[in-house]
């Protein structure tokens, strides 16, 4: 059996005096700086997403895959003359 809370409590730091507040708090207890938003579902920082959550807005795409090389020429084929212009 396995169990695993609902919600892990995170403490937010302060971007302005790094001190550590309640993951529900909206201000520093300590300086009065506005913190940072916090994610739905209370992940770790650094954590990747939910599964099936939607790309951050402006995030690259995945690289494509790159193009095949042309076949090479078989052994004893003629070569394809260039065109002059």
């Amino acid at each position: 059996m396995c169990f695993r809370p609902t919600q892990v409590s995170v403490p937010k730091v302060c971007p302005k005096c790094n001190a550590e507040n309640p993951s529900l708090a909206t201000v520093c207890e300590e300086c009065g700086a506005e913190l940072p938003a916090t994610q739905p579902g209370g992940g770790a920082p650094g954590a990747p997403a939910a599964p099936g959550a939607p790309a951050a807005p402006g995030a690259p795409g995945a690289p494509g895959a790159p193009a095949a090389p042309g076949a090479p020429a078989a052994p004893g084929a003629p070569s394809t003359p260039n065109p002059q212009k």
